[in-house]
């Protein structure tokens, strides 16, 4: 799905606003975590925005003693 934006200036700064539909997704979501990758060619500049829930943090634990390995 594309969706088209008008960047908006305010002072030295471009922004691109979130439209409402797309607000609102993230919203429902709680998205923690946002990357963004670029298609650069002649005729355009695409922006591509991926979000997903964010992941627990991993920390070791370890039932039994045992199991850990010398290193």
């Amino acid at each position: 799905m594309g969706l088209s934006v008008k960047p908006v200036r305010i002072r030295d700064s471009t922004y691109l606003p979130v439209p409402r539909d797309v607000a609102e997704l993230l919203r429902v979501m709680a998205s923690k975590i946002c990357s963004v990758n670029f298609k650069i060619n002649e005729k355009e500049c695409q922006l591509i925005y991926s979000f997903a829930k964010s992941v627990p943090d991993l920390k070791e634990t370890v039932s039994d003693p045992r199991l850990l390995l010398a290193g």
